[in-house]
């Protein structure tokens, strides 16, 4: 893990880095004022982003300070919260609460990583989740989305490690990072670049990140569902994950296969659609107390 590059920022006090993007550095800070720990998100954009796509500093500023403002304007109990937003010098922060966890450490590592972790040593490999509990981190994870999705935003990176938790392999679910949400009417989004997170990219996304709809972030959620249930990345032709897990209802099959359908016709239309679907699947699943959660 990297060193803190800060012993504080502001009135906050840095106990380590917890992690690293490509636009930003997130830290684990204490605030003295009220006697307990949050989460610092400090603007940071690396070379490596800047060269990647056609956006100067400037750009990558104001995403960071529209990101910190979108949030704290969602005010939705699945996405995370913004306590404050200021400044070191002329370099901004947003202050969240602080999370011990997130779906990666609960999940495992994807094939390939999943970016930067703190700790990468302490996740383990990939390793099956039960379905009730995987139907109640979409369920969650939905409704984050419908905050979004009816404000015409598409979050367009939905992946493990930006699904941050209360309690491992129990707690709620606290959407966050949407630092590469499509915003509508946007000039910032440039045609012929893909952003995201390869694994869980719609194929639309991965053509041109600046034509998706809300269907880009139901193909990503649906890829993450698949990969809990399963423990593996989908590839190739796929029969849902009720092949690998037979206890996975059929209708559940159904609706993560026409989630994860290159064809945008065959996907819920936003997160409110995929909820009507997954509402009555997760009632019948609490219902019957199944033991596979």
């Amino acid at each position: 893990m990297p060193e803190a590059a800060y012993n504080k920022i502001g009135k906050f006090e840095v106990k380590r880095i917890l992690r690293s993007t490509g636009s930003s550095d997130i830290y684990e800070c204490f605030d003295p004022d009220l006697e307990t720990l949050v989460a610092l998100k400090l603007f940071n954009p690396k070379e490596r982003l800047l060269d990647a796509l056609p956006y100067d500093i400037d750009n990558w500023r104001i995403r960071f300070l529209r990101e910190a403002r979108i949030l704290a304007k969602l005010d939705h109990p699945h996405v995370i919260s913004v306590r404050e937003l200021s400044y070191v010098e002329d370099t901004p922060y947003y202050v969240m609460p602080f999370m011990e966890t997130s779906l990666l450490y609960e999940m495992g590592k994807d094939p390939g990583g999943d970016g930067y972790a703190p700790e990468l040593d302490k996740v383990p490999p990939a390793q099956k989740i039960g379905v009730l509990r995987t139907v109640e981190v979409m369920f969650q994870l939905g409704s984050a989305l419908s905050a979004f999705h009816g404000r015409k935003l598409v979050h367009r990176d939905i992946k493990p490690g930006n699904v941050l938790l209360t309690r491992l392999h129990s707690g709620l679910v606290k959407l966050c990072d949407p630092g590469l949400m499509k915003v509508p009417e946007s000039e910032e989004s440039l045609s012929g670049y893909w952003v995201g997170t390869l694994e869980y990219l719609a194929p639309e996304q991965r053509r041109n990140a600046a034509v998706v709809d809300a269907r880009a972030d139901i193909y990503s959620l649906g890829i993450l569902g698949y990969r809990m249930l399963t423990a593996e990345l989908p590839s190739g032709i796929l029969s849902g994950p009720k092949e690998d897990v037979p206890e996975v209802p059929d209708d559940l099959n159904d609706l993560m296969m026409r989630m994860m359908s290159r064809k945008l016709k065959r996907r819920p239309k936003d997160a409110l659609d995929f909820l009507k679907e997954l509402a009555p699947i997760r009632a019948r699943l609490k219902r019957n107390g199944i033991k596979h959660g």
